[in-house]
């Protein structure tokens, strides 16, 4: 991966824009969790909408709970991903468009798996030479269970709900790294020169809108 992306300023600011941050855990190998042996186990958005001379913003979270998998995952952000508009992510253990084509159902996530291909036009991936200076929350790695002796083949790659992140925390987290993911790409354009610049002018309608929300926000 490259330390940084210059691709992504040269692409301008999308008025129209989901922001995303993902949580993953690391895992034994031998549960195969693809693509990269971590557990996805948490995703949280910001979505900025255009709203006449300004801007409106919402937020909001998945975390895995009792019975859920990867794919309830998925199926909660496909209906989240817009039609149109920039997608801005930025690196967790690796580049989160592949980690989501790497589990996506072409069936079931048609908008996810066009927006993530798309990483040279709407998905905005910022490598971490942007984003060096942004931090994500830490989380506990989930401990192998199989009995001594188990053999690879016969791993179950269970994840019990007991030992992943606490999700109402990691919600949280997750939409503060998001909210962060996106303002550190919207100050790419018209920092320092141009208080006037619609990404300006969105990252203080930004600000207005958190003094209204809980603190958690």
């Amino acid at each position: 991966m490259s330390l940084i992306d210059l691709s992504i300023e040269a692409r301008d600011f999308a008025p129209a824009s989901i922001a995303l941050a993902v949580r993953t855990i690391g895992a034994c190998p031998a549960a195969r969790h693809r693509p990269d042996a971590r557990i996805l186990c948490g995703i949280g958005v910001l979505t900025v909408t255009p709203d006449g001379s300004g801007f409106r913003f919402s937020t909001d979270a998945r975390c895995l709970g009792e019975g859920d998998t990867v794919v309830d995952l998925l199926d909660w952000l496909e209906q989240r991903i817009p039609a149109t508009g920039a997608a801005i992510s930025w690196d967790n253990w690796g580049r989160v468009p592949h980690r989501l084509l790497t589990l996506a159902d072409l069936a079931r996530h048609p908008r996810i798996i066009a927006t993530a291909g798309d990483t040279a036009g709407r998905w905005r991936d910022m490598p971490r030479g942007n984003t060096w200076h942004m931090h994500q929350a830490r989380a506990h790695l989930m401990p192998c269970i199989c009995r001594p002796g188990t053999p690879v083949d016969e791993c179950k790659s269970a994840t019990p709900t007991a030992l992943l992140p606490d999700p109402a925390t990691t919600a949280v987290e997750l939409i503060g790294e998001a909210i962060a993911g996106w303002q550190c790409w919207a100050r790419l354009f018209g920092d320092f020169d141009d208080a006037d610049h619609p990404a300006q002018a969105a990252l203080r309608a930004l600000d207005r809108w958190r003094a209204d929300q809980p603190a958690t926000r």
